[in-house]
């Protein structure tokens, strides 16, 4: 329903981009998480090599990002500025499994294979209940 994200990006230069870039790394921790996967036909040829086979999220399937920032300058440059956007990457992906197979847990889940397809759960919580 919502996500917050909190980034150190060492003295904010420009706002909104800081905003733009841990948006768009939430946004692809969240396409890892729930939909992105390769496919290949039984010839072993790819059959998701455009965007238009490739599911990545759109803005119907993200939840409302929430976000902060501290600024704590870098010691290593000049300006003391730091990169955004690579923790919503990093921790969104786990963060959202992680959700997932807690709310499962009470069935006996405690692992499911990434991405997690609505068919994939749905099949984890057909497997648990057998």
């Amino acid at each position: 329903m919502r996500y917050v994200a909190v980034d150190d990006c060492g003295p904010a230069i420009n706002p909104m981009l800081i905003e733009g870039q841990i948006h768009g790394g939430v946004v692809h921790g969240l396409g890892q998480a729930l939909y992105e996967r390769i496919h290949y036909d039984e010839s072993g040829q790819l059959v998701t090599g455009t965007f238009v086979d490739y599911c990545l999220p759109s803005a119907a399937d993200v939840p409302n990002i929430e976000t902060d920032r501290t600024e704590t300058p870098s010691p290593t440059n000049s300006l003391g500025v730091k990169g955004v956007g690579e923790a919503g990457a990093i921790a969104c992906t786990p963060a959202v499994v992680n959700a997932v197979i807690d709310a499962l847990r009470p069935l006996g889940v405690t692992f499911i294979n990434m991405p997690l397809g609505s068919m994939d759960v749905w099949e984890t919580i057909q497997e648990a209940k057998s």
